[in-house]
């Protein structure tokens, strides 16, 4: 089985023989010149009709703006506000260039959905852009709304009057006016049309002109499709951007708002943000304005009333640790009320989808609010291009409202861990104080107000330096994407290749009629050679045997040479390398239905056998339609049959040897029985198959055929190797799949075919040494 399917699986790989193919049918040499005809005349039509496109190239390069003169917080901080790459990739910008809410924006800054054409004749129109000599205009909600293309035919007389039809596909008619005068208003289903002259319309000029009005969508996914935005090198900022167009003007222009919308918006986006964040950070100054204010006045009014002038002089050596103590509590309280506002702008609902204005520098929570700035950087600039319901920008929410929980839980924790260390410094700052015993109670109140007065001084500072860093952003007006090379065009089209037309239109006039010439062959029914069997059939080839006009069943005889005797020795050879083993001796034979030659086969197959002198057997397990006492001129009894049916008769009653072939024993079916399926199933047919094996050294069945009746399938396994006999122009190839069907199920075991009763002059090489011909069987 697994044989059988190597087998098959090389036939498939073979491709088809084209010079067999070709020589079996030269007598159709006609019809290769009626394709070559017809393909380069549909190809000159096609390199005429078809207008030339050209490649429209540029490269942007896609500036990453970075901070200096700042760390840590600030640095990420001022990076978000400008607007700058922050932790996305260029392959982001990528996708922003080619999203389809640029392209809308091209479409109609160029009014790109609607294209104009000149016809000329029949078959050849001249695209008009920016020079047609009419112009369609209707309200910008319809062109955001129309369902289908319309096609507007427009014929210019002399007389200056116009005819207008219009279209949406091939018969359905939405106007057909005749006579207008420009401008003319054309009502339709979809809206209404005005179609006015331009600075190019002539008087006097008759034209034919044909117009195009698509929606806006469709036009930007159209312009996707002629459309590619792909980075230059992983490792350069640089986008290549192309566009195929007939059009070079076009396409220039396509390609100069594409970059020039793309930094129009970034540049708006990064406004935003600063705006945003100026905003922010103003409120916030107001705040701690008023809370460093009422330090101050504390500090004041407790001098005034303690009448303190200066406290320092006091035990220096306590105070310079008490001094140490306290920076370093000042600088933990200031970084705790810096994650408290952090926390307080994320808890915030307004704040769902906003910046982090500050990072937690150096705390667990820095990590998280860096990942989660990325996140909504992301957010916004693909808000900026998708639909409300856009399914990334949905899984992308879902991301942002994870990441602001693991936000919230970072500042709780770093919270925690502030006012841990907090305490920590405190208690050192205490213990200083509990060593200064002798100082006066107000000391410490005033340490207290100081350091508070330090902490609001300090982040009053840091917002300072928050809103000029801001400021600068603003100030900032470079575009994000530099425009490298400006758009240019190819000097040599892109489409159509002639080179290319041609010899496509050259390969198509060979294949065209092979594959004609092959499906005529194909819907035939038969086959007549070895090679066509072979694409049939799972099973290994092991030969063709010829016809045979000599008029006698038994062609293998010591004293024949002919072509045919040498064809059955060639298929008992290769018979010989399928029988590997050295106990495997049983050929069953058979075929799909009567009339194949299958009893001819075996016989002059175990007559090939008996020639090189071993002790052969030919058994005719045919039993319903018994044949080997007919061809060899035997007794029809007693036969197979008989001993399958009495236990009483042995092999030797049953066996007959053949005068014509020495060596050769025959057992003839004998008489018909009325259970013959019952009989071969019997233990008694396989004691009958193993004395034979004892017996004789090959042993040949000639059996019933598979497509009529089931009696073969109850034997095959008890034969070494099936071989299936198929005569050529009489089996059908319906036939040949039954026969594979068989095998794939394993009803046959071991397999191979033998193709029958082929014409001598279409092989090759079976008339060699023979001086009386192929035909000859004498």
């Amino acid at each position: 089985m697994n044989e059988n399917t190597k087998y098959n699986e090389s036939k498939q790989e073979q491709n088809i023989d084209l010079g067999s193919l070709i020589q079996k049918n030269k007598r159709f040499w006609w019809v290769f010149l009626l394709a070559l005809i017809a393909c380069m005349a549909v190809a000159a039509l096609y390199l005429y009709k078809t207008p030339k496109t050209y490649l429209i190239m540029s490269n942007v390069l896609i500036s990453d703006e970075k901070t200096s003169g700042s760390t840590g917080s600030s640095a990420a901080i001022l990076k978000n506000l400008t607007g700058g790459l922050g932790g996305s990739k260029v392959d982001d910008e990528v996708i922003v260039i080619n999203s389809h809410e640029i392209r809308h924006d091209v479409v109609k800054e160029l009014k790109l959905n609607r294209t104009y054409f000149e016809r000329k004749n029949f078959l050849k129109k001249i695209n008009l852009y920016n020079t047609a000599p009419i112009a369609i205009d209707a309200p910008a909600e319809v062109f955001d709304t129309i369902s289908k293309n319309l096609q507007f035919k427009l014929h210019i007389k002399n007389d200056g009057k116009v005819d207008i039809k219009v279209k949406t596909g091939f018969f359905e008619t939405l106007a057909d006016l005749k006579g207008l005068t420009l401008p003319a208003t054309v009502k339709t289903e979809y809206g209404i049309f005005i179609i006015n002259k331009t600075e190019f319309f002539k008087k006097g000029k008759d034209g034919r002109y044909i117009a195009y009005v698509s929606n806006n969508d469709a036009s930007a996914e159209k312009l996707l499709k002629s459309m590619l935005v792909k980075l230059v090198s992983k490792k350069a900022n640089v986008i290549y951007l192309r566009v195929s167009d007939t059009n070079k003007k076009r396409g220039k222009d396509i390609l100069n708002t594409l970059e020039q919308i793309y930094n129009d918006r970034n540049q708006q986006e990064k406004d935003d943000n600063a705006l945003s964040t100026a905003k922010f950070i103003d409120e916030r100054l107001a705040i701690i304005y008023k809370d460093l204010a009422q330090s101050e006045i504390n500090i004041e009014e407790f001098k005034r009333k303690n009448n303190i002038i200066d406290v320092e002089q006091q035990a220096k050596a306590i105070i310079a640790k008490q001094g140490t103590a306290d920076k370093h509590a000042i600088a933990l309280e200031t970084r705790y009320r810096i994650v408290t506002m952090i926390q307080d702008f994320v808890k915030n609902p307004e704040n769902k989808y906003a910046y982090i204005p500050f990072s937690a520098d150096s705390t667990s929570a820095s990590g998280s609010i860096s990942a989660y700035n990325g996140l909504i950087l992301k957010r916004m600039k693909l808000e900026g291009s998708a639909l409300p319901n856009n399914q990334a920008l949905q899984e992308l929410d879902a991301q942002i409202d994870h990441m602001r929980a693991n936000v919230q839980h970072g500042i709780a924790n770093t919270l925690s861990a502030l006012q841990v260390q907090i305490e920590r410094a405190r208690s050192v700052s205490n213990s200083s104080l509990d060593q200064m015993s002798n100082m006066p109670s107000q000391e410490r109140i005033s340490r207290d107000l100081y350091r508070e007065q330090g902490i609001q001084n300090a982040l009053y500072t840091f917002l300072l330096q928050k809103r000029e860093e801001n400021a600068l952003t603003l100030a900032v007006t470079s575009p994000k994407g530099k425009v490298i090379d400006k758009p240019y065009a190819q000097t040599k089209p892109d489409a159509p290749n002639v080179s290319i037309v041609l010899g496509f239109a050259l390969l198509m006039s060979i294949i065209l009629p092979i594959i004609f010439l092959y499906l005529r062959n194909l819907l035939n029914t038969k086959f007549n050679s070895q090679e066509e069997l072979g694409e049939l059939t799972k099973s290994p080839i092991l030969g063709e045997i010829c016809h045979s006009k000599s008029g006698h069943e038994l062609v293998v005889t010591p004293s024949k040479t002919s072509s045919v005797v040498e064809l059955f020795k060639l298929v008992r050879n290769n018979i010989q390398f399928m029988l590997t083993n050295d106990n495997d001796k049983v050929i069953l034979v058979t075929s799909s239905v009567s009339g194949e030659g299958k009893s001819f086969v075996s016989t002059n197959l175990a007559a090939s056998y008996a020639l090189l002198g071993k002790k052969v057997a030919l058994v005719g397990m045919d039993i319903r339609s018994p044949k080997l006492a007919d061809i060899l001129r035997l007794k029809e009894i007693p036969g197979v049959t008989s001993y399958l049916s009495q236990k009483s008769v042995t092999v030797a009653d049953i066996a007959q040897p053949c005068d014509q072939v020495s060596g050769l024993d025959v057992f003839v079916g004998g008489v018909i029985p009325p259970n013959p399926s019952e009989l071969l199933i019997s233990d008694r047919t396989q004691e009958f198959i193993s004395q034979l094996r004892e017996l004789y050294d090959i042993i040949v069945l000639d059996t019933a055929p598979i497509a009529m009746v089931s009696d073969t399938f109850a034997i095959s396994k008890l034969a070494d190797i099936t071989i299936f006999v198929a005569r050529a122009n009489h089996t059908g190839k319906n036939f040949i799949k039954f026969f594979n069907d068989a095998v794939e199920r394993g009803q046959l075991g071991k397999t191979a075919v033998i193709l029958n009763d082929t014409n001598p002059r279409l092989s090759q090489g079976y008339g060699y040494g023979y001086g009386r011909g192929l035909d000859s069987d004498e």
